[in-house]
């Protein structure tokens, strides 16, 4: 079975949009000075790319990304050394195609880390997923110097990506503010970035307009409407699955509260005080209570629907009753009931969209 840690890394993957890539010295400067302000800009994913570097060096410069992708919620990537994910504490690892291939550095890595692949054509975007990548690089869109070699793929890749790639891809290569637009228009919603931040005179300022762009879309471009499920998957991104055995704190007092209800009507049924509508009545929603209580604490997503409905229904009944209230108890006695309610309400909805995340895929 995938890691619950995987699972939420890779969460965090298909929500980034804006992906650095820098030495330990970016544009000379200590890492930390470029870093930070870039995290805070915006940058979702940093990635340590030290290719000449010791191995002290890269441990040293590890601990400052890593200890500032924290404090920004950022996943933090390292480039080309599964053997050091764990000492480093990165969240996974990027190869290239010449590089340790993607089943090798997983194997190396640990089950709990993310893998990135780089590719160049169309064949090599096809076979990233059966290769078994958690996201890919497309470029370089443009030659750029830190790629001495490799020729420029051009939009056409990308375009390529946008049509057929199924991981999250990141388009990279002389991506800037000026040539982002471009890249968008050929189909890119997410970009990796190397000497557009680290060589920035203002390095948050810089990564405030690529996130910006990317946020907004390429001038005169209209954005396809989302689908009822891409809004549903995009919201479930943000949410993590309720773990075997473990139960919400608004899961557990709407069960006491269904249990509570139950018990009441209950004692009035059986000490005579039915009211107009007689024991059986009484009785008949003391056994829908105990079912919801049940069902409820075993995490069944109707029973949590129809316990929400009758929270809506109190709400609203004892608001009308609010409008005609005639002395201060009439008002005690509504809000007493009106606010822990709509309260409890609110907080099921999320543990209501949690129960429906899918169960955790096998790898």
């Amino acid at each position: 079975m995938t890691s619950s840690l995987l699972q939420r890394r890779r969460r965090r993957l298909a929500a980034a949009r804006l992906y650095l890539v820098s030495d330990a010295r970016p544009g000379g400067r200590d890492l930390e000075s470029v870093l930070a302000p870039a995290l805070r800009g915006g940058v979702d994913i940093f990635q340590l790319r030290c290719k000449d570097a010791t191995d002290a060096e890269i441990l040293e410069a590890a601990q400052v990304a890593r200890e500032w992708c924290e404090v920004a919620d950022a996943l933090f990537i390292i480039n080309d050394r599964p053997d050091l994910v764990a000492a480093t504490g990165a969240d996974g690892v990027h190869v290239g195609q010449d590089d340790t291939p993607v089943a090798e550095a997983r194997r190396i890595a640990g089950p709990d880390a993310l893998v990135g692949l780089s590719t160049h054509s169309p064949e090599q975007v096809d076979a990233a997923h059966e290769q078994g990548a958690d996201y890919i690089g497309v470029g370089p869109v443009h030659t750029t110097p830190t790629k001495p070699g490799r020729p420029a793929v051009g939009p056409d890749l990308v375009t390529y990506a946008a049509l057929n790639a199924t991981l999250p891809w990141f388009a990279i290569g002389g991506v800037d503010t000026d040539t982002i637009d471009p890249v968008m228009l050929a189909g890119a919603n997410r970009v990796a970035v190397v000497r557009a931040i680290t060589e920035a005179e203002d390095p948050e300022r810089v990564t405030r307009q690529l996130a910006h762009a990317l946020e907004i879309g390429p001038p005169g471009a209209r954005r396809p409407r989302k689908s009822s499920e891409e809004r549903t998957a995009e919201i479930q991104a943000t949410l993590e699955p309720i773990p075997e055995g473990v139960r919400p704190l608004p899961l557990q007092i709407a069960t006491a509260t269904a249990i509570a209800l139950g018990l009441v009507n209950l004692v009035l049924a059986i000490t005579g005080h039915s009211g107009r509508g007689g024991a059986g009545t009484l009785l008949v929603y003391c056994a829908l209570m105990f079912a919801a209580a049940y069902g409820m604490w075993n995490k069944r997503y109707l029973a949590v629907l129809l316990f929400q409905i009758l929270l809506a229904v109190l709400v609203v009944f004892f608001f009308l009753f609010l409008l005609r209230a005639s002395s201060v108890g009439d008002v005690a006695l509504s809000l007493a009931v009106m606010l822990p309610a709509g309260a409890l309400f609110w907080k099921l909805v999320r543990v209501l969209a949690r129960l429906q995340i899918p169960p955790a895929r096998t790898a």
